[in-house]
Formats: C-alpha cells, structure tokens, sequence
C-alpha cells in the first residue's frame, strides 16, 4: 500500500449488522431510524447494527445491538454469520469493515424499539423500501446467504 494513501486513512470503523427474517424468509425487520440518523446517513430504514466497542467480539457486539435497539435477547445458538465486508472507502475518513449476520424471529415476537429508531416494520421482501442503507438488490443477496445458512 502507497504511504500517502496510508496517511488519508484516519481511522478505521468496524461495524456489525444484523439481518432479521422471519421464518419463510419472505419478509424482513426493518428498522426506520429516528430524524436525527436519517439526517446524517441520508437513508430512512436499516438493519438492526452499530460499531464494535473495543475488546468486544463481534458476535457479542451484535446480540448487544439487538437487545439494545428491539429489547430482545436471542438464542445466540441460533444467529449466524453470512459474511464480513470491507469498504475500503467507508467515508473520506473511515475505511470500514462490517459483520453481517442473520436470525430468524417469529413476526409476532414483541418489539421494543429504543430512541435511535422511530418504528419498525416487517416488509415483504417483494416490496422493500425505497430509502434504505443497502440496495434492493443487496438486501437479496443477503437473503439468499441466509436461506443457505439457516438450511
């Protein structure tokens, strides 16, 4: 790597996310973040995540983002990890690294979302959101790791 382009990294972001489905994968838990996030990140519904804390593991991290963000605690016997990508170019200042993982979770299961979101919704993966962090078409691949995963 070129000592310059070293030098315009100034940090690193090392993220977690977590995709929900319910059990016929036919719809997803999205999350519609509050005004204030949706000003910043320029997008209305996501996945459940956040940053890694230093000295947490990943999957530590994750259960903690989803007991904080739904107020549920999962069997983490039963959450997996699809994949790990990186995003050289995260933003002008963050060369970022994600951890993707996925559940299944009944549609009825009960839901308490904390401040950062203002809703959440179960949407039909035929009929996903115009305004999210990832594309349609990367919501489906995602979809599709995760039925590999869960078979």
């Amino acid at each position: 790597m070129n000592i310059k382009k070293m030098e315009n990294n100034k940090r690193f972001g090392v993220g977690i996310l977590a995709w929900i489905f319910n059990p016929d994968f036919s719809k997803i838990l999205l999350l519609k973040r509050n005004k204030e996030k949706r000003e910043k990140y320029g997008f209305d519904w996501g996945g459940i995540g956040g940053k890694l804390e230093f000295g947490e593991f990943s999957k530590d991290a994750i259960l903690r983002e989803i007991r904080e963000e739904i107020g549920i605690k999962l069997d983490e016997s039963k959450l997996k990890l699809l994949l790990v990508k990186e995003f050289p170019e995260f933003t002008k200042e963050v060369h970022g690294f994600s951890w993707f993982y996925s559940y299944i979770l009944p549609e009825n299961a009960k839901i308490r979302i904390n401040e950062e979101s203002d809703e959440y919704k179960w949407f039909d993966i035929k009929n996903l959101p115009d305004s999210m962090i990832d594309s349609k078409e990367d919501i489906l691949k995602i979809l599709n790791i995760a039925r590999e995963k869960f078979s």
